[in-house]
């Protein structure tokens, strides 16, 4: 039966060519490939139009047969209806050996050609074998130290895919993955991982997981590290920052495995006999001791591993270096530069002299393209919080083409000498300086009565030309010419007739400043006078006023003559512990006399006595007879404060 099956491929492979017109047999569907674990029931697709032929399947390009219950492969079977043309073919509980290339097959006619469908891949999955780690359930490691560990899964197909873990997190760098043939087409994977360990890698777990697609679920196994590393060591200053003449203590804390550890102390490199304590005590810091390094060593049965700290001392700053002065070509960049050292670091503002702008920071200061207008002074000033600041200038001069900083109007008087100055004021210095006017050029000399003298002066060069008996057609336009080695600059300046000063400015001036000196002194006087009364005890705040009118003219009818009937005179109290003899105009005041007793005229001495003890009225007084009056409930008051009152009158 076998060899029959044969036969038919044979002779209907030796007739099969290019597929032919519409009317030839033809597929109207071909097989795919198609994966499945072993056990499984799989079916291949086939199904052929206007089917003419013989048809079969083939495996591995050998023919299964034609017949439909393919006799000889009791788990194969070809289905479908053959009235639409369907071939499939169906593989009951796969096995291994049915994995291979499988095509679907029509003979040739006399009148039909054969064909053949596109081959299909029936690939069989086998699960593997547990995963391994080789080297056990524990994996002793030193710290930095490379170590291979190994995972194998034998016998799948496809062979096991594995991956490694490391507490929870995948690894996916250092791994070396290989296959080994097993036989009958399986597979052992074998992961090699490349372990470089470190101290915090000591307990942690590795686990070796495997997967393939037979496999319902992944597998794993694990192991734990056993990391053997040196001392970790910290090294940690109490205080961080050190004030000089203060205590500071270094200590020490290390983390190892094995973990007996042994100390030593360095300063500098060099060994501190008898430190070998976890804490090293320093006494009496001075400023020398900023930056100096102390060494931890720590040593345990692996080895040693050491720590420095560098011990900060606080002082202010100081000044490391500055560029003092740049010059630099217009166009170009600029950097300038101001170091300082201090404790805690500095911090190191700049800005131009005469403002208060911050710049930049830090220890150099920028420009990308200067140009002129950066030159000038500039000023660096470093800040340590609570030891000071202190700062320095850098100047910056930026070269440019010339820069003329003369009037461009000038002045002379006709018959006089003249002189037009044209000053260069920048950087760097002219090699020419030139004037030309009606045609005429001159750098240095004399020309008839026009002499050009240049020098140097107090910030740049400056040329002067000067005209001898200045006549009418001198004034006139000069063109000042400056070369430097960056280019030239000119500039008109004028030279104009010096009017005379009019005599009404004159005499206007004249009485201005009269008038303001006069002012001046009288301010002056005003304010000695008003300071010599204070000194005195003259000025005083105004105290309570009290308004006094007599108007009982009867009751004073034999006492005094009546007042004329026009004028009114007002008294007012006022109590101070002075005496008052300067607030009145009308003469020497009398002294104090009680209510009732007896008054002095101001002018004339004329005794008076005053009967008005209730006063609640008063007599008038005369332009030249003046009674003193007393109120007894201000007079009490007074008294109290043991004052005497001061008269002044108002009209």
């Amino acid at each position: 039966m076998r060899l029959l099956s044969t036969i038919v491929a044979c002779l209907a492979l030796a007739g099969l060519v290019a597929r032919g017109s519409a009317q030839d047999q033809s597929f109207r569907e071909e097989p795919d490939s198609v994966a499945v674990r072993q056990g499984e029931t799989v079916t291949l697709t086939c199904a052929i139009d206007n089917v003419a032929g013989i048809v079969q399947w083939t495996k591995d390009n050998f023919a299964l047969g034609s017949d439909r219950a393919l006799p000889g492969y009791p788990r194969f079977t070809i289905t479908g209806d053959v009235n639409r043309g369907q071939y499939n073919l169906l593989v009951q509980d796969t096995l291994l050996e049915d994995d291979g290339t499988y095509q679907c097959q029509a003979s040739p006619t006399e009148n039909q050609q054969g064909i053949r469908s596109q081959n299909a891949q029936l690939t069989i999955y086998l699960p593997p074998d547990n995963p391994v780690i080789e080297e056990g359930s524990s994996v002793s490691v030193i710290a930095g130290q490379p170590k291979n560990v190994t995972c194998r899964a034998d016998n799948g197909k496809p062979a096991a895919t594995l991956t490694w873990w490391k507490d929870g997190q995948e690894i996916t760098e250092g791994i070396t993955y290989i296959t080994e043939d097993a036989g009958e087409k399986r597979k052992n994977g074998v992961s090699i991982l490349t372990l470089n360990p470190s101290v915090d890698d000591h307990g942690k777990v590795l686990t070796c997981q495997s997967s393939n697609p037979a496999m319902d679920a992944n597998k794993e196994t694990t192991t734990q590290l056993n990391v053997e590393h040196t001392p970790v060591v910290v090294v940690q200053s109490d205080p961080p920052l050190v004030e000089e003449g203060s205590s500071v203590s270094l200590s020490c804390e290390s983390r190892a495995n094995p973990g007996e550890v042994n100390y030593q102390w360095k300063k500098n490199g060099v060994v501190l006999a008898g430190e070998n304590g976890q804490v090293l005590r320093l006494n009496n810091v001075r400023r020398e001791d900023n930056l100096q390094v102390f060494t931890c060593d720590a040593t345990n049965a692996v080895g040693t591993n050491s720590a420095n700290i560098t011990l900060s001392v606080q002082y202010g700053p100081e000044p490391l270096k500055t560029t003092g002065q740049v010059i630099v070509d217009r166009g170009t960049s600029a950097t300038l530069v101001c170091k300082w050292s201090g404790n805690p670091s500095p911090t190191i503002m700049w800005t131009k002299k005469g403002s208060s702008s911050v710049l930049g920071t830090g220890d150099t200061l920028t420009f990308p393209i200067v140009d002129q207008s950066h030159s000038g002074t500039y000023q660096c000033t470093a800040v340590v919080p609570g030891s000071g600041e202190d700062s320095r200038e850098v100047v910056l001069v930026v070269n440019g083409p010339p820069i003329i900083s003369s009037f461009e109007v000038q002045y002379a008087s006709s018959g006089d000498e003249g002189q037009i100055e044209c000053l260069s004021s920048n950087s760097p210095p002219p090699s020419r300086m030139a004037w030309t006017w009606n045609g005429i050029m001159l750098d240095t000399g004399t020309e008839g009565r026009f002499t050009a003298e240049q020098r140097d002066v107090h910030g740049g060069r400056l040329s002067v030309l000067t005209v001898s008996k200045v006549q009418a057609g001198d004034f006139a336009e000069y063109n000042c010419t400056v070369w430097n080695r960056l280019g030239l600059t000119s500039k008109i300046i004028t030279l104009r007739q010096k009017e005379p000063l009019p005599l009404a400015a004159i005499v206007g001036g004249a009485v201005a400043g009269l008038v303001l000196i006069l002012v001046i002194v009288l301010l002056v006087f005003v304010f000695c006078h008003r300071r010599r009364k204070k000194q005195d005890g003259q000025e005083t705040p105004p105290k309570e006023k009290v308004e006094i009118i007599h108007r009982d003219h009867e009751a004073a009818k034999d006492k005094v003559p009546p007042p004329p009937p026009q004028r009114k005179y007002y008294i007012t109290a006022d109590y101070d512990d002075r005496d008052y003899s300067s607030k009145t105009s009308l003469g020497a005041p009398p002294p104090w006399t009680p209510p009732g007793g007896t008054y002095q005229d101001y002018k004339n001495g004329n005794l008076y006595s005053n009967p008005y003890n209730n006063y609640s009225s008063y007599p008038a007084v005369s332009e030249h007879s003046y009674e003193r009056a007393s109120i007894a409930s201000r007079a009490s008051r007074a008294s109290e404060a043991q004052k005497k009152p001061r008269m002044m009158t108002h009209v």
